[in-house]
């Protein structure tokens, strides 16, 4: 079973995002190769999600009412 992880760590200029994958010994070609596109996939979904995350602390709350 390989795994895809992410990991979010603050830097002096931002926040880093790495996407690594981690294969197990048994796993078969096809299961690091679907994990490997999922990886890469999910790399551009969290990135995008922490850009709006960034936007929105730095907006703050605010009402129209």
């Amino acid at each position: 079973m390989a795994k895809v992880v992410i990991t979010i760590t603050d830097k002096a200029r931002g926040i880093d995002v790495q996407c690594q994958i981690e294969p197990e010994n048994g796993d078969s070609g096809l299961a690091q190769t679907v994990a490997i596109a999922v990886g890469a996939g999910l790399a551009g979904h969290v990135n995008e999600k922490i850009l709006k995350a960034i936007q929105s602390a730095k907006k703050g709350k605010v009402n129209v009412h």
